[in-house]
């Protein structure tokens, strides 16, 4: 026994300076008293405009991330959290590096990912970022890792210049100190008991031999000195006890404290986030203002293309055409204010949010916008704009989201085919069986009567004209969100082509502005003149019943003929 207990106590005193060790080293060289694992100050540069980190290297959450940069050509750095899809957005076929390893605290690897020289937006005017710092000297950030991918970026505040730069990453693990002082006081508990068992010994003990009896001179047996009682446990398995006792106690106390510092893996693969948040949306719409009433001041085609795009900058540059040749004073500067915003999720690009705004110099309607984002580093680009008459009820736009193929079936119509159907009615006219699928509306019923109208004049002399048609056409997939209430509001621009056929032997020309601004009365047409108006329009597809046109704004956009 005393062998075994000698053993017992060399592996036990073995396992406790091992412990204490390590409880050291966590303690006093790794973690620290502010709970935090140190890379040590590395050097990294880039040959592109960015350094980021792979989502693999933030796979645990709940600590708490501190980054700390500068530049050491003394110029303004910027440091950033952002979700992996923004990143990746922004970062897309522009050449930068990738941190693929942290070696704690030895090492940060990096590998070169090739692409164009950009340049990019200024990381800093970017509104999606987590957590950031900007500027020139140490800049610093401390985030709790969140639960899914993200990354950290390291950027030329200007997104111009490739940067260089002294890194300090840091991981910060709460109690993470306590705890290694736990593991190193385990350990030496556990290296002194093996240190007492290996130098314990049993004390013996004196006692008269139990099989010899004394007899007096007399002859008769003295009585017996060994009194009866409860047997003795020797002094060894008591103590063996207690340590058994303080050994399982302190080794589970140990392990269960020490878990709970170790980051939770991640569980969240893909991530999403509103499109803009409502601040963000607001200065959006404020720049808007600044820009559109300048371009419209002076008919800029270039100005207003920086703020708009798709359909509508067509349109607004149309606009400008028209009045410039009719000699047209400027529009007097307006603004959008008291904005509502519906800000659906999304986990990629192009994102997509809704404005209701008033209109400072027309009390009687309010302004409908889609704004869009390309990509994460491009600007946000107003797409479509209504005005929807203030009598006009709007569903909430709060709890805003894109519709999918779902919804379908949960509308009177689907969306697309709720286009397509308005896109029948207006080329058929009034006698459209699709005018029964839309509620009633004075803009469908002027719009079609002045159409047929004009089709009328210009078919008075048969000879000349053999055909005169209006044809409107429903693009795909234009924008459309379910609100809370089930209701679908889509933003839909429609093609219409106006085309008169010229019969044999004559000849047509536009006479008449708004036309003439985009063909002059000179030019001569012996097949066909040809017209080219859009029309922007917001339906509401409500769960049942019929759909109502909220909106219907038109703008001719290019004229002429063959």
């Amino acid at each position: 026994m005393r062998v075994i207990r000698r053993i017992f106590g060399v592996l036990l005193a073995l396992i406790g300076l091992i412990v204490a060790v390590v409880g050291v080293a966590a303690a006093f060289w790794l973690i620290g008293p502010d709970n935090t694992v140190q890379s040590g100050e590395q050097q990294l540069s880039s040959k592109g405009l960015a350094i980021a980190s792979t989502p693999d290297l933030l796979n645990r959450h709940g600590p708490v991330l501190h980054v700390d940069v500068r530049s050491t050509k003394n110029q303004p750095v910027f440091v950033g959290v952002a979700r992996d899809f923004d990143v990746s957005s922004y970062l897309k076929d522009i050449a930068h590096t990738k941190l693929v390893q942290v070696q704690y605290p030895i090492a940060l690897s990096t590998q070169d990912q090739k692409g164009t020289a950009g340049p990019l937006a200024a990381p800093d005017t970017l509104d999606w970022w987590v957590a950031k710092a900007n500027g020139t000297g140490t800049q610093s950030i401390a985030w709790p890792i969140e639960d899914g991918p993200y990354d950290v970026v390291i950027m030329s505040a200007d997104g111009k210049t490739a940067p260089d730069v002294q890194v300090d990453l840091g991981i910060e693990i709460p109690k993470a100190f306590i705890m290694s002082l736990v593991i190193l006081a385990a350990g030496i508990i556990l290296l002194a008991v093996g240190i007492l068992l290996v130098l314990f010994r049993r004390r013996s003990r004196l006692e008269p031999p139990q099989n010899t009896s004394y007899f007096p001179p007399d002859g008769t047996p003295a009585p017996s000195q060994h009194q009866p009682g409860p047997p003795q446990q020797s002094g060894a398995q008591t103590g063996g006890g207690a340590v058994r006792r303080v050994l399982t106690v302190g080794l589970a106390f140990g392990l269960v404290t020490g878990c709970t510092a170790i980051p939770q893996p991640d569980t969240v693969k893909a991530l999403t986030r509103p499109a803009i948040g409502d601040a963000a949306a607001v200065a959006v719409i404020k720049h808007y203002n600044v820009v559109n009433n300048k371009a419209n001041s002076t008919r800029n085609r270039n100005l207003i293309a920086t703020i708009e795009g798709g359909d509508l900058v067509r349109e607004s540059q149309a606009g400008y055409t028209i009045d410039q040749a009719a000699k047209a004073k400027p529009d007097a500067a307006f603004t959008y204010t008291n904005s509502v915003i519906g800000a659906p999720q999304f986990g990629g690009y192009p994102m997509r949010f809704v404005s209701s705004s008033g209109i400072s110099d027309n009390k009687a309607y309010r302004h409908l916008g889609v704004w869009e984002r390309v990509s994460a580093g491009s600007p946000w680009m107003l797409r479509f704009a209504a005005g929807v008459k203030t009598t006009v009820k709007l569903p909430d736009l709060i709890g805003l989201r894109p519709a999918g193929k779902a919804d379908n079936t949960k509308l009177a119509a689907a969306p697309q085919a709720a286009a397509t159907a308005l896109a029948t009615y207006l080329t058929a006219g009034a006698k459209s069986p699709k005018a029964a699928v839309f509620v009633p509306n004075t803009d469908i019923t002027g719009l079609i009567a002045d159409l047929a109208k004009t089709r009328a004049g210009q078919a008075s002399t048969p000879k000349a004209v053999r055909s005169v048609t209006d044809v409107f056409t429903a693009p795909q997939g234009a924008p459309t969100f379910m609100t809370k209430a089930g209701t679908a509001i889509m933003f839909v621009t429609l093609t219409h082509e106006h085309t008169l056929l010229v019969a044999n032997n004559y000849n047509f020309s536009w006479a008449a502005p708004p036309m003439t601004a985009f063909s002059p009365a000179t030019a001569k047409y012996e097949s066909a003149l040809t017209s080219t108006t859009l029309h922007d329009v917001v339906l509401l597809i409500p769960p049942k019943g019929k759909i109502q046109v909220a909106s219907l704004d038109s703008q001719l956009v290019d004229a002429g003929g063959y």
